[in-house]
This record gives C-alpha cells, structure tokens and sequence, in this order.
C-alpha cells in the first residue's frame, strides 16, 4: 500500500508539472498537423487607386490623389493555413477594375498607349491619356493575432478577432478580366515585353474577423498595396517636364466577405493521452507495480486511498496571466476524475487559487484568485459536484514556483468528510 501511495503522489506530481510546461511554454508555439486549421475566403471590394503619372495643371479629374468618392468594385479570393492560434500564411488573389494616366511616347509606336489598350484611352492633353484597365494581384501573406499573443491561447468564444499581416507578390494590368487572356493576345501580336508586365508588389492590412459558427467568420479587411510606377503605364511614363513620375502607384481596398474554416483545431494533439500513458508505465515499473490496464479517455486513474485529513491527489490547473479562463479544455479530464472519486466516497474538494505576486497589487490579484476558483467550481458543478462539496480557498498573489508564470493555477486536492457527529 505504501508504494501504491508513493507512486501516485509521484505520478501527480510529474503530471502537473508536464501540464504546466505544456500550457505556460510549448503550447504558445504550438504548431498543427497539415491538415488542420485550413480556410477559404471569398470578399467583395471597394478600391481606390492612386496613380504615379503628374497630369497638366488645371485638369480637375486627376488620378495622382485618392478619389474617395470614386472607388472602382473587384473581388479577392483567398485560401490559407493557420499554423497555429496565433500565426498563419495565405494565398490572395485580387482583381479590380483601375483608372490612371499614361504618357504615349512620341518616339515610339509601341511605347505606352498600345500597350494600355486604344480603344480604352481617351486624351487629355498633348501626350496624356486617360486610360481603364483591369489589375490583378497575387500575394503571399504572414498573418498574426495580436490578441492571441497577449493571451497565450485561443479562445473559441471570442467574436472579433484581429489580425494584422504584411505581403509580397506580382501584379499585373491587363485590357481584359482574364489575365491570361491579355497575356496570350499581345504574345500573339509579337509583344512580349507587354505580355509580361508583371511588377513586384507589397502590402500591408488589417483584417477583422466575425465569428459567426464553428466554421464560418464574417471578415473586413483593409488593404494598403503598393508597386513600382510602371504597372499601370509601362515604360513611357518617364521624366520629360511636368510629367514626373512618382515612385510609386498605390492602391487602398476595403474587402467584405465571408471565410469558411475547414477545421480549428488549436490544443495539443490528440496522442496526449497515450504519451502520458507511457510515462504512466515507466513510472510503474520504476515502483516494481504491475502495468495497468491502458488509459482512453483520461489522463489520470486515481485510486482510492484515504489517510488523514488530505486525499493527496493534488494537480494545478494553469491559466494565462490576467486570465481565469481555461488554458486548455484537456484539464478538464482530470478534473472529471477527481469529481467522480469525490461523488463516489462523498469526498470534498478544495480549490487554492492563485496569481503570481510579481505582476499587479495585491488586491487585483486576489480578485483574479478568486476568480479562478470560482471558474474550476462552475465546472465542477456541471459535473454534478453540489456546491456543499466544494472549498474555495483563494491566496491572491503568491511566490512558489519558478518560474513564477506557475503560480497562476488553481491546485485541486480531495479532502476528507468530517465525521458525523
């Protein structure tokens, strides 16, 4: 019986220290299998295109500033991967209909103007031309949450969700909707140099996410693009008096859609149990005990030993910092051990709620204890513990573990029925 003791509390005792580790370090970069975590999205946009070409002075329609009164309306597909709760990469595709300038060179037939398409440019003055066309975009973006970087873990009842992200990619202007239209007719009238128009192009945005279901967020994303001054006017705009060009053309979108999840699946992997499992057994054979049956839905078996006052069954629950919110849903399965060894012999338990004292007064931090308390005695109840069954014991701020991100737990102990009198 006494090895029997001993290797439980050993066993809880290297238990809650691998739960802490998990949570409070290798869960903040956790990252998911490839399968998981994949998402489509398909938005409307409004865009607003400002070009690099300096028309005459007195022409009032001019495209060197933002018309904010004159977007044009696109649309973006896009398709990506969360790599984990606070990073992810996505493929965007863009395609939207712009106005600019161009300066058709004098000394050359195929310089500017044929390669914006005649039949689209109307003129301006002298060499400059107003001109529509139709810009496409392709992107690869790095996206973060910002919010799951404070709080160290995601959390699936949140319903806006930011996420900032910078890109790099091609774009390209083109007479038709279909790129590879334009691109195979000017290949065909011998113009290579037109066909290949391609620019690089960065970006920068904001994109909001609504959660709506499991699967489905309504999204606003706000778009900065920018490229080098030949994307929509080639190589004729160039210096020649008043017809400077910038360095730059820009373009600034508002995109409002919808994005579909296939999967979001943030927690450790599934196998936890049985790696558990395995040191379960180690441990065992260490004790010379038998090997028990194997575990499926629990981390932890608890056996039914009583001393005195304490059933030393202890674990700790971790939470982030400012945070009485669970850390990971897998606590829950010892919890739902400890609750039904407690319903079955009638055992109370103690929660011992805690914060670290190196962060906040001491007055906040015994708030945020007994917070903490209360959330794992919610769960408990749901469990069918009545709340007789049920000690809270809130210490606010303390300094135990080290590192002290530790002392932000709830330890759960069963403890003893007082005799009847």
């Amino acid at each position: 019986m006494k090895k029997v003791f001993i290797a439980i509390v050993a066993f809880m005792a290297l238990s809650s220290s691998v739960m802490a580790a998990g949570h409070v370090d290798s869960v903040r970069y956790l990252t998911t299998k490839f399968g998981q975590n994949w998402f489509i999205s398909a938005d409307a946009t409004a865009n607003w295109w400002q070009g690099s070409m300096r028309v005459p002075e007195g022409y009032n329609n001019t495209y060197t500033a933002v018309e904010w009164g004159k977007p044009t309306f696109g649309f973006t597909a896009n398709v990506g991967k969360w790599i984990n709760h606070k990073t992810a990469v996505r493929l965007r595709y863009s395609n939207t209909r712009i106005n600019s300038y161009i300066n058709r060179a004098p000394h050359g037939e195929n310089d500017g103007l044929g390669f914006m398409y005649e039949e689209n440019a109307t003129p301006v003055e002298g060499n400059v031309y107003a001109t529509t066309m139709r810009y496409h975009n392709l992107m690869a973006d790095f996206m973060v949450s910002p919010i799951d970087f404070f709080q160290g873990y995601y959390n699936e009842n949140r319903v806006w969700t930011p996420v900032l992200y910078v890109g790099a990619g091609t774009g390209y202007t083109s007479g038709d909707f279909f790129a590879l239209k334009s691109i195979i007719n000017n290949l065909s009238k011998n113009k290579p140099e037109v066909a290949g128009n391609f620019e690089l192009a960065v970006s920068t945005g904001l994109l909001n996410n609504f959660r709506l279901g499991e699967h489905l967020d309504l999204n606003l994303d706000i778009n900065w693009t920018f490229h080098r001054w030949t994307i929509d006017s080639w190589a004729a705009e160039f210096e020649q008096g008043n017809l400077r060009p910038k360095r730059f053309d820009n373009l600034y979108s508002a995109a409002l859609g919808l994005t579909y999840y296939f999967s979001r699946e943030y927690d450790l992997p599934n196998n936890c149990c049985d790696e558990m499992d395995i040191m379960r057994r180690k441990l065992d054979s260490l004790m010379n005990l038998p090997a028990p049956d194997p575990i499926h839905d629990t981390v932890v078996n608890f056996v039914n030993v009583q001393t005195e006052d304490i059933i030393s069954y202890p674990f700790s629950i971790f939470f982030n910092r400012d945070s009485y919110e669970l850390m990971s849903r897998r606590d829950l399965i010892n919890l739902r051990e400890i609750a039904e060894v407690a319903k079955k012999n009638n055992f109370k338990i103690r929660l011992r709620g805690s914060a670290d004292s190196a962060t906040a007064t001491p007055a906040y931090n015994q708030t945020l204890s007994e917070n903490r308390c209360n959330k794992i005695k919610s769960e408990l109840m749901s469990m069918g513990i009545p709340e007789s069954q049920i000690i809270l014991l809130p210490v606010g701020g303390v300094k135990e573990l080290d590192p002290t991100e530790f002392d932000r737990r709830v330890l759960v102990e069963l403890m003893q029925e007082a005799p009847k009198q």
